[in-house]
């Protein structure tokens, strides 16, 4: 049996090749090319090739082509006519996605996976080609589109160009009028990993699908397979509205009950709990993973509700140990301590025939099993779950990596690494270094895709995200070569100061809030964190006034270095998300020494810092659309946290920002407590803001 990992391992992963006129690594480049050793596309700022498409291309070769000659135009002023094939062009052609040109030269891409691709000058035509499959109902740009990779690879490699941010400001074209590929070129690029899921602020939506935008593909915020994940597929696959009057005996037994009566309308949506013995579940579960292969899905997920409640039948119930968690207070405990010893194989031997079952109709598609709550540990009965699995893991501590390794064909990982939900909040997330020691290590174990979205925080972890996503393409590549190519690319001047910026904020970082070397997942920072570790005891740790003082000073040389409109944008972007750090350590500062001696002298002082953060917070929140759009990518995630005042994320971070701001505004924005809750599972900070400074304390 071949893994998907064993056969990736197989295959040339080509590193990227950068531009050298702004100062990156090189590989080669035209310029340095002996005479008639190049395959000239520009010369002097003039177009020397055409872009040839098939006849009736499909949008996403359609596309790039589009790219192609949008990008070539800003990089040289050169513009490269497209024609179709049957316009019959001479001389120097690219030839984009499949057509004749490419199938004639026999370029053969029997050897990529997902959205791979290929590079191949041959005859005076340079081939930009890869594995095309795109297209769900809901998302045309859900699947494999290689041949976009191809023509982004060409543009990353050959005209030095980068998506750094996910807005127009963020990318970077630099001018060159000559651009040349080798006469015998001949690169493939398989990416390192199938997709990458989450909220990813690259695109439009962070709720959508990732890899809409040309930004998010090339960093590898995307769908490279048509996949369904997530898991929690009984809620569509056996509907509790549909059945559960006149076949309650497809729902579990609860205390002696099945049926309407067991749940109370607070709890409905967490009733749909199923009887994993019933054969009538077992073929509804089947029917539904079918569907999804016959509309088109390739990947689709498998897996029991939330909020997990076992049925008490009494055929259930012989299945295994699994029982609920009595002494144990809190589920991760519960999880770790018990749940190995005792996992629920009524749902895994359920899961397998419904997957032993599509394996035979339909052989070419992927189920994924999600690995979640009582299914984290594997079965201790089934040794293989089959080829066509892929293990949907939620919890990426190396204890259930190493206990799923073997198990199935390939694993995928949800991370909670930048979920501003999460305890960190709006503070950084993870190091630089952390990011990559830990992409390195799920690509090591098998891991084929990863849940992993950035959010609002680009001003404080920009190098993390976008190293965080170079590596999904090729965890090979140097992540420290990869934080400074962002920083002179983004900050330009002022990138020696910011490098040290971000140096000394992961640093201190790291000493506040550590995650140990054995914890490879950095979950602990979410759930292990010691109790009193809270959001106001995390900023008075890591940011003392000799850490704000050093972070100051840089700022400033920063601001002063910064030569351009781009840079100083840039630049500013990090000085707001600082100064909410600054200003809220500040504030938290002036609490405590009040809270130590309550004299009217620092009560004042309380309030003027209040104050002072509140101006800023109105400041932030009032920023128009029209520069938000430009420079600040996130913008209304961060400030769904700014205003959530502790309520649920269904009202605070789900809904439409303009809509929550209209709604905040009219309320008052002074006052509010920021964050989404108070759990040990939420940052969140709700004094001093929500103290009353009209009157004396």
């Amino acid at each position: 049996m071949k893994t998907l990992k064993t056969i990736l391992q197989s295959l040339t992963v080509c590193c990227w090749v950068v531009c050298p006129s702004i100062g990156f690594a090189q590989n080669s480049s035209p310029q340095d090319l002996a005479d008639g050793a190049a395959l000239a596309l520009v010369q002097s700022g003039k177009p020397v090739a055409t872009i040839v498409i098939p006849d009736d291309a499909p949008k996403w070769t359609a596309e790039p082509a589009g790219w192609l000659q949008a990008y070539v135009e800003k990089s040289s002023g050169a513009k490269l006519p497209i024609v179709t094939e049957s316009e019959s062009p001479t001389g120097t052609r690219i030839s984009v996605g499949h057509t004749r040109l490419a199938e004639k030269a026999g370029i053969d891409l029997s050897g990529l996976r997902w959205d791979g691709c290929k590079l191949v000058a041959r005859d005076g035509v340079l081939y930009l080609v890869g594995l095309d499959k795109a297209g769900v109902v809901t998302h045309d740009y859900v699947g494999a589109r290689g041949s976009c990779r191809a023509v982004i690879k060409f543009l990353e490699d050959y005209c030095g160009i980068r998506w750094f941010l996910p807005t127009p400001a963020g990318e970077l074209v630099p001018e060159r009028k000559d651009i040349s590929v080798p006469v015998d070129l001949d690169v493939s690029f398989q990416p390192a990993l199938a997709y990458c899921n989450g909220r990813s602020v690259y695109d439009e939506n962070i709720l959508e699908n990732p890899g809409k935008t040309i930004g998010a593909q090339a960093n590898n915020y995307r769908l490279g397979v048509r996949v369904q994940s997530g898991g929690h597929t009984y809620y569509a696959a056996v509907p509790v509205g549909q059945h559960i009057d006149e076949h309650p005996e497809y729902f579990a037994l609860r205390d002696g009950i099945r049926g309407k009566s067991s749940w109370t309308p607070e709890t409905y949506w967490r009733g749909h709990h199923l009887c994993s013995t019933n054969p009538e579940v077992k073929r509804m579960l089947a029917d539904y993973v079918k569907s999804r292969f016959d509309a088109g899905v390739d990947w689709v997920s498998l897996g029991q509700e939330d909020g997990y409640l076992r049925c008490q039948c009494d055929k259930c119930e012989a299945m295994d140990n699994y029982r609920d968690m009595d002494d144990y207070s809190r589920w991760e405990r519960f999880q770790n301590q018990k749940l190995r010893g005792k996992p629920p194989e009524r749902l895994f031997h359920l899961h397998k025939a419904v997957i032993d079952e599509v394996a035979t109709s339909h052989p070419d598609k992927m189920v994924m099993l999600m690995c979640y709550a009582p299914t984290a540990w594997p079965s201790k009965e089934i040794g293989y779950f089959g080829d066509n699995v892929i293990g949907e893991l939620m919890n990426l501590n190396p204890e259930y990596i190493e206990a799923w390794q073997g198990k199935t064909n390939g694993l995928a990982g949800y991370t909670y690494w930048f979920n501003t939900q999460c305890p960190m909040g709006l503070n950084i997330h993870m190091t630089a270094t952390e990011v990559a020691d830990r992409i390195r290590y799920l690509y090591d174990h098998n891991f084929v895709a990863i849940s992993i979205g950035p959010e609002a925080t680009w001003g404080l972890e920009g190098p993390v995200f976008y190293m965080a996503g170079r590596l999904m393409g090729d965890p090979s590549l140097d992540d420290k070569a990869i934080v400074r190519e962002y920083c002179d690319g983004v900050f330009g001047k002022a990138s020696g100061p910011m490098q040290e910026f971000f140096a000394i904020l992961e640093d201190r970082f790291a000493q506040v809030v550590p995650i140990t070397e054995d914890d490879i997942s950095a979950e602990a920072r979410n759930t292990q964190k010691p109790g009193w570790l809270d959001t106001k005891s995390i900023y008075l740790a890591q940011y003392p006034p000799d850490v704000l003082k050093q972070l100051e000073n840089l700022m400033q040389q920063a601001e002063s270095a910064a030569d351009t409109k781009r840079n100083r944008g840039w630049v500013r972007l990090s000085r707001d998300q600082f100064d909410f750090a600054k200003l809220l350590t500040e504030m938290l500062t002036a609490e405590r020494a009040w809270e130590i001696k309550p004299t009217p002298e620092n009560w004042q002082e309380l309030k003027l810092t209040v104050n002072t953060f509140e101006d800023w917070r109105e400041k932030i929140v009032n920023y128009p659309k029209e520069y938000t759009e430009v420079w600040w990518p996130g913008h209304a995630t961060f400030c769904r946290w700014l205003v959530a005042d502790l309520e649920d994320t269904s009202l605070a971070f789900y809904n439409d920002w303009e809509q929550r701001k209209r709604e905040v505004l009219e309320k008052g924005l002074r006052g509010r407590a920021m964050g989404y809750g108070t759990s040990y599972y939420y940052s969140y900070i709700k004094e001093p803001l929500t103290l009353d400074f009209s009157q004396s304390p």
